[in-house]
């Protein structure tokens, strides 16, 4: 199966490259046009729908026996076992608002797990990339107070209605952060001495990506679903440091989250 990935990774690779670099050349010389898709913080713009439509037609057009799940209303259920799963712009509000912190996410999954994945920082044009095989789990024995939790609000509620105490559980760790874009900063804990990525409300496009990133730098990253499309994701740089912090979770996500294994296809809705 590696062998046959091959060719996929390097013709999606040349295609969101390509497709970053007119996305920022269309930014600069034509505003994004922007509506709510549910409420004023879920949003889209006119932008988000021409990257989901440039990579989605090209990939099809190549293997069009490929399955393809896009942020933006793109379903197709595919005949081989390779599905193609898309955030056009990962982190939308950032880029409505300021050009940066933002990406185009696209992962490739096989029969359901990530086997490969691209984040392209749209502003910075940095790319970072990770397939299978998945190398070893990094070694190490940070604890919480040495790393860096990176949460959002909106995880605090859920921890908070799950019965935990999300204020006590952010106290842990060195330092909280939030960038608004799950993709990149699902990447940054890869880049951390410690890092910690906690998000109760997460969708496929969100993360498949840089699930394969993260697994293949030897990070640990699992998801347990949730209600609808939502998953709740949990990773860290280190096996240590994620078992540490899932004790620090609610009962009911630590089992699910220990249930899955960190496979993906164990845990699907």
């Amino acid at each position: 199966m590696t062998e046959e990935l091959l060719p996929l990774a390097d013709f999606a690779r040349s295609l969101v490259v390509s497709c970053g670099a007119r996305l920022e050349e269309r930014r600069r010389g034509l505003s994004p046009a922007m509506r709510e898709k549910g409420s004023y913080r879920d949003i889209v713009t006119d932008h988000d729908l021409w990257v989901q439509e440039y990579l989605l037609s090209r990939l099809l057009a190549r293997w069009p026996d490929h399955g393809v799940l896009g942020e933006e209303g793109a379903r197709r259920q595919g005949t081989s076992p390779w599905t193609w799963v898309l955030d056009p712009i990962d982190g939308t509000t950032n880029y409505y608002q300021a050009g940066r912190g933002c990406a185009i996410s696209l992962g490739l999954l096989y029969r359901g797990e990530p086997v490969w994945g691209l984040v392209l920082d749209i502003s910075s044009g940095k790319a970072r990339e990770g397939s299978i095989p998945y190398g070893p789990e990094r070694p190490g024995s940070l604890a919480p107070h040495q790393a860096v939790l990176h949460l959002g609000v909106r995880t605090m509620e859920s921890l908070a209605a799950l019965g935990g105490d999300a204020y006590h559980f952010a106290r842990q760790f060195q330092g909280v952060r939030y960038f608004g874009c799950a993709s990149l900063e699902l990447c940054s804990v890869a880049e951390e001495r410690g890092g910690v990525y906690v998000n109760s409300h997460l969708k496929l496009w969100d993360f498949a990506a840089a699930w394969a990133i993260l697994r293949s730098q030897g990070c640990s990253i699992a998801a347990a679903p949730m209600e609808g499309e939502d998953w709740f994701v949990c990773a860290a740089t280190g096996r240590e440091l994620y078992q540490a912090c899932l004790t620090l979770l609610p009962p009911s996500i630590r089992t699910k989250l220990e249930k899955t294994g960190g496979i993906l296809s164990h845990a699907e809705h």
